[in-house]
Order: C-alpha cells, then sequence, then structure tokens
C-alpha cells in the first residue's frame, strides 16, 4: 500500500491514536517508531493497568489497540474484553510470543468481541505497518 493510501485512510479516523500495550519496553519503542513514521499518532502503555484507566477515561481519543496477551496485573484478553466493553468500534489486535490458538482465544475472550486480528512475535514492521493500515482502512 502506497504512504498515500495509508494517510488518506488514517484522515478518516480524524486525530485518534493507537495505543499500544506491552511490558516489554523495547518492543514499544520499535513499534512506536515504525507507526510514526507512518504519520500514525501513538501512545505507550507499559502497564496494563495504567492503559485500561487511560482507556477507560479517554477511549474517544483512540481507534485502535495493540496488545500483548501475557502481561502481569490485567492480561491482554482481560483488556480486550474491557475495551470492548467501554467501545465495541476500537479495533483490537492480540500479540504473542507463545502459540495462541483460536480455542484459546474463544476460551477467553467474552461472547460477542470481536478480536480484528492476532500478531505472533516476533513479526516484522512491515506486517505490523500493513496490519495497522488495515484495519484503518476498515475504521
Amino acid at each position: 500500500m502506497s504512504r498515500h493510501n495509508y494517510i488518506t485512510s488514517y484522515n478518516r479516523v480524524g486525530d485518534r491514536k493507537i495505543a499500544i500495550i506491552d511490558d516489554e519496553n523495547d518492543l514499544l519503542y520499535v513499534y512506536k517508531k515504525a507507526l510514526e513514521l507512518q504519520g500514525l499518532k501513538v501512545v505507550t502503555f507499559d502497564n496494563s493497568s495504567l492503559a485500561l484507566d487511560e482507556l477507560k477515561e479517554h477511549y474517544k481519543k483512540y481507534c485502535m489497540v495493540l496488545v500483548d496477551i501475557r502481561m502481569p496485573k490485567v492480561n491482554g484478553y482481560q483488556l480486550a474484553n474491557e475495551i470492548n466493553y467501554i467501545d465495541p468500534r476500537m479495533k483490537i489486535v492480540l500479540m504473542s510470543a507463545y502459540d495462541v490458538s483460536e480455542r484459546d482465544i474463544l476460551d477467553n475472550i467474552n461472547k460477542g468481541v470481536r478480536i480484528d486480528e492476532v500478531m505472533h512475535k516476533p513479526f516484522s514492521l512491515i506486517k505490523l505497518i500493513n496490519v495497522v493500515s488495515t484495519l484503518l482502512e476498515r475504521y
């Protein structure tokens, strides 16, 4: 996808941001920089509880969340369930370095919660950009 098309699709979501929630700070930095180079506004959280508080209070500022599944305190499944309750239109991408089956997702995600994509780490930055741009086009 060309940069022009990507930016055009982003403009449809206005000034909304993408939240990335992962307890690995190095990955947060790399993901954020890659998406910012595409002209996107990105906010990162290494603490899932703080991320949830932010999303509850300011959910209208966000159009998408990328969430690591295995984190201390609030895991990615719990976050996805809460985020869907807060704003069912928000795009949700689960990320994991572990094998995650469809059964795992079904067992942990509330009925009716939509997961837009599951990304298995490690993934390339090109894949990250492509997934985000495709989801933004559908927003």
